[in-house]
């Protein structure tokens, strides 16, 4: 038995753990594009990067975009690149996408590799370095989003709900995050989600009691502060 199986999730009201590791197609359901993105999106570019420090969004939102990229546009490729790799495979066709997932990995002839594409291909990729220098080198523009800049409330709430959403059990009650929870939670984790959503993990693996008929069945704020104390 997993923690995506065990039977009091059911009980809660969701098919599994909300908060449990996700398959790419669940991935890219719950996923969405910060507002800044999908901007820069709506305005057209010629290469984006997407920058900031572990558990911000950075693979989600690259994972979203070439999932979703029009369906009529060009061809997309996809390439992550392990802790430990500095080369790529993949190879991208001419007028195509290449989404590259941690290029600061790159050595710098891979990087030159890479950059050659530049004129042939739309580069979207994620970053823990600043990658511009090595761009305005090549003559190559590019558009920059730091994502740990968009993570707020607001974007804890759309991240929760559409999460909490997807796996409900249709017609079910279930257990819910109050306002005050969100607000908990965005001031304990800020930026670093990942670690929000390995703590929603643990929160959720527990079974929680279901109140009488017509109270809210609500994980509150005082329920998020007590388990990090624990």
């Amino acid at each position: 038995m997993t923690g995506r199986d065990f039977f009091f999730h059911h009980q809660l009201g969701y098919k599994q753990n909300p908060f449990g590791a996700l398959t790419a197609e669940e991935w890219t359901a719950v996923a969405f594009i910060p507002p800044a993105v999908q901007q820069i999106l709506d305005e057209g570019f010629t290469h984006l990067q997407l920058l900031g420090p572990k558990g911000c969004g950075k693979t989600t939102t690259l994972l979203k975009l070439a999932a979703e990229w029009p369906a009529q546009g060009p061809a997309v490729v996809y390439e992550y690149l392990p802790e430990g790799q500095s080369h790529f495979v993949s190879q991208p066709a001419n007028g195509g996408v290449f989404v590259l997932d941690e290029a600061q990995r790159l050595r710098w002839r891979e990087r030159k590799r890479w950059l050659a594409w530049g004129t042939a291909v739309t580069f979207l990729f994620s970053s823990h370095t600043d990658l511009t220098p090595h761009f305005r080198r090549a003559h190559l523009p590019l558009t920059t989003v730091w994502l740990d800049a968009e993570i707020s409330l607001a974007h804890y709430h759309t991240w929760l709900e559409r999460r909490l959403a997807y796996f409900a059990l249709p017609g079910k009650r279930r257990l819910e995050l109050a306002d005050t929870a969100v607000s908990a939670l965005y001031h304990r984790f800020g930026r670093d989600m990942r670690e929000a959503e390995y703590f929603l993990y643990e929160l959720f693996q527990h079974p929680w009691p279901e109140p009488a008929d017509g109270e809210p069945w609500l994980l509150t704020g005082e329920d998020v502060l007590g388990s990090v104390q624990k």
